[in-house]
């Protein structure tokens, strides 16, 4: 026998390592790793923070915006007619009723100034709920509901403008034409609002019909607004019940986010 038979055969590398390699520390099972603490309050979920409660901060905002736009845009609509007068009435009588109106008209104004920006809110926050409920091949609607809206808002200001420059002076003197010169540019600039208004509120409303998140009623009478908007001889009225249905669409997605 070989003197290497005698002192047996060496232990395989893995018996050796094995009883080389430390035993590992014991773990305290009620003692969390660092980066699995997890506010037990709230959680970024898709990288959007939500609360306790499941409802994104803020979320109440948008559909807010839009019913204070609503009750401000009718009041202060309301407020900046000046009298009885129209383009066709006599320069004096127009000019009378623009000094005399001028108190009303400013709050008006102020009034209009404010639901402009709670309408920009809400065109805001509907194109991001919009373009999350619609299918991909109707989220070219959203945009045109955007689009509409902020043009919306551009032309209206253009409106307000106008009736601002109509408070300017007390009193006209012998160039009354000036007055009859500033509210026929101001009923012709809100003509020109109904467009992107029909858009606003046309394609929002094709878009809840074709996604079926908002009820039928919402969208039926929004294409009808919107088609309404676009015919000349009929487009005042159509425009006085889209303030009105951007409240209640405003009222409708307000409850959602409330219970939903």
């Amino acid at each position: 026998m070989s003197p290497s038979s005698r002192r047996g055969s060496p232990p395989p590398d893995d018996a050796r390592n094995q009883r080389r390699r430390p035993e590992p520390a014991p773990v305290d099972d009620e003692v969390a790793p660092i980066d699995e603490i997890d506010e037990a309050d709230d959680e970024d979920v898709g990288g959007e923070f939500v609360p306790a409660n499941g409802r994104p901060p803020f979320s109440r905002l948008g559909p807010g915006s839009g019913i204070s736009y609503a009750v401000l845009s009718f009041i202060g609509s309301s407020l900046l007619q000046v009298g009885t007068v129209d383009p066709t009435s006599a320069s004096d009588a127009i000019a009378r009723e623009m000094v005399e109106q001028r108190g009303r008209v400013s709050g008006g104004i102020l009034l209009t100034l404010f639901s402009l920006f709670f309408l920009t809110v809400f065109v805001s926050w509907l194109h991001h709920w919009l373009r999350d409920v619609a299918p991909r091949s109707d989220r070219w609607l959203a945009t045109l509901s955007l689009v509409g809206g902020v043009l919306m808002v551009a032309m209206t200001s253009v409106v307000v403008v106008i009736a601002i420059g109509s408070t300017v002076l007390d009193d006209y003197g012998p160039d009354p034409v000036i007055a009859r010169t500033l509210l026929t540019l101001q009923w012709q600039a809100l003509a020109v609002v109904f467009v992107p208004t029909a858009a606003f509120v046309g394609a929002t409303g094709v878009l809840a019909y074709t996604s079926r998140v908002l009820p039928r009623w919402l969208a039926y009478s929004g294409m009808v607004i919107g088609v309404g908007l676009l015919i000349p001889p009929l487009a005042f009225l159509p425009f006085l019940f889209s303030s009105l249905w951007i409240g209640m669409l405003g009222i409708v997605l307000l409850q959602r986010a409330r219970f939903g």
